[in-house]
């Protein structure tokens, strides 16, 4: 098998045996320069997505032909998935109107698919906020915006998706068309604000 560490060849036969798991094991800890971490890996030219990962860190080493592997610092990986999670979360900014006006005009149907699908973008962000803060760990009684704490600041998104997720239970249609249209444009600003405080957290821990 031949490995690759950020696109350099590794010759070394105790990273050749065992499984893929066993090989990013001994990679984080022997061959990672201080502050960097795996953050991914291709296998005979494919990249991993996360659910196939699992089965592909079980795979025994000379069943693969080649392995690369890809390393980057904490505070890069935090910044880079935070430019995604602002990037979907733009996408998704006028979504929130255009369902609520499904839902005045009666097209149930249509709103709760788009619905459901700016759902899943809004918790894929929640979790890329939640996440990142645990990787740099942020103290978010002591990391303000605008003179606020974000642990305040960050809860304010959660307590309107609460509200969504019980108006959708109680089919209050009439409840989730008013969030969506007259709560949610704060709710995304506020999002925006929290990426763009913790992309800037990162930004500070990095080494100059």
């Amino acid at each position: 098998m031949q490995l690759y560490v950020d696109d350099r060849r590794v010759d070394d036969e105790s990273v050749s045996t065992g499984t893929i798991e066993d090989i990013l094991r001994l990679v984080q800890a022997k061959l990672c320069a201080p502050g960097r971490m795996v953050i991914g890996v291709r296998v005979d030219g494919d990249p991993v997505p996360g659910e196939a990962m699992p089965a592909t860190l079980r795979q025994l080493a000379p069943s693969v032909d080649r392995l690369e592997v890809f390393t980057s610092t904490k505070e890069r990986l935090v910044s880079d998935a935070l430019a995604q999670a602002s990037a979907s979360l733009t996408e998704t900014g006028t979504s929130a109107g255009f369902i609520a006006d499904l839902l005045i005009e009666g097209k149930t149907c249509e709103a709760t698919e788009d619905l459901g699908a700016c759902l899943r973008v809004w918790q894929q962000v929640h979790e890329a906020v939640g996440k990142s803060i645990e990787l740099l760990e942020l103290d978010l009684d002591h990391t303000t915006i605008a003179d606020e704490p974000l642990a305040v600041v960050i809860g304010r998104p959660k307590e309107v998706l609460v509200q969504i997720r019980d108006a959708l239970v109680a089919r209050d249609l009439v409840l989730l068309a008013d969030i969506l249209k007259y709560e949610f444009a704060d709710v995304t600003e506020t999002w925006q604000a929290v990426i763009a405080r913790i992309r800037q957290a990162a930004e500070d821990l990095q080494e100059p």
